[in-house]
């Protein structure tokens, strides 16, 4: 019977696993080698059969699943779902589909974490711990991981952020315009900094359908919420009132990015030895102090002094 009700949980804990790692993959996207082939080679029949695979994969299939489990769940109030599709754009997830297919994760993996520890709890005996962990732990896993995506689209703009300024002084001093070096910037980075790249086309194509600049960086600061991308829509926004130079007004903005950037990687550095001292304390001593004195004890306890 112990033997069954492992191979249940072998099985179990697979088809959860599976299920999470292809909803992560539809979120995070497909895979940069292949942007970048398609981006060198420019063959337009590439593209398509990409298309065509693509859409007869396995991703339609997961958002049917994940929009069925999550309509009886979607949130009714217009404010719940107004924050739901902030905190996705935070992490840079755009897809009109996305909000339903993260409530249908949360459903799917609820039930398999119950699933799971009903068998986890029958296995060791203690039923209700394991359905009571099991159930808050795969609830809680997409939150986690939605959190993880801000933090790591945020990341991604304060990297990406100089290196695009850097080239927009370029286009601008070149005699583009403030938009179309915006757009050159965008489809310039796209693999280096894609979260970076995707902002400023959405901001591009705001401006084509007749809003303005001002504007559309107004939107691109609140729709990423990162201080930086504000900053330089405030930026922006004054040197264009103002009638400054933009080239002049960027060229400062990267710079004070930098340092910026700079201060932070040396608060971290700083904050390093302070980190460490914790783990060095609990482990690192210990296991020290058991290999240089640990013989020392046993000659004392053989020797009979002891």
């Amino acid at each position: 019977m112990a033997y069954e009700q492992i191979i249940l949980f072998v099985c179990i804990f697979g088809a959860v696993a599976m299920v999470a790692f292809f909803v992560s993959r539809f979120f995070m996207g497909g895979n940069k080698d292949e942007k970048l082939r398609s981006r060198l080679a420019k063959d337009e029949q590439q593209q398509a059969t990409s298309v065509v695979v693509e859409s007869q994969g396995l991703k339609p299939l997961l958002e049917r699943l994940g929009q069925a489990a999550a309509q009886p769940f979607m949130p009714s109030n217009r404010e719940k779902q107004s924050g739901m599709r902030k905190q996705l754009a935070l992490a840079g997830i755009y897809s009109p589909k996305a909000m339903k297919v993260l409530t249908g994760a949360k459903v799917i993996l609820l039930v398999g974490g119950i699933v799971g520890g009903y068998v986890i709890g029958a296995a060791t005996g203690m039923m209700l711990m394991g359905l009571s962990l099991g159930g808050i732990f795969g609830y809680l896993v997409p939150t986690l991981w939605l959190r993880q995506r801000i933090k790591g689209n945020q990341t991604q703009l304060n990297y990406g952020l100089p290196d695009a300024l850097d080239l927009m002084v370029v286009c601008v001093e070149a005699g583009l315009t403030v938009d179309a070096a915006m757009q050159r910037v965008g489809q310039e980075l796209s693999i280096a900094h894609p979260a970076i790249s995707r902002e400023l086309a959405i901001t591009h194509m705001e401006t084509r359908v007749g809003i303005s600049r001002s504007d559309s960086m107004k939107n691109m600061g609140t729709r990423t919420g990162n201080r930086a991308v504000q900053s330089l829509a405030s930026m922006l926004t004054q040197a264009e009132r103002f009638g400054t130079s933009i080239g002049q007004a960027l060229r400062i903005h990267a710079d004070t990015l930098r340092q910026h950037r700079q201060a932070a990687a040396e608060e971290m550095a700083a904050k390093a030895s302070v980190k460490m001292s914790f783990p060095l304390v609990l482990f690192i001593f210990p296991s020290t102090f058991i290999v240089l004195a640990g013989p020392t004890v046993i000659g004392l306890m053989n020797s009979g002094m002891i």
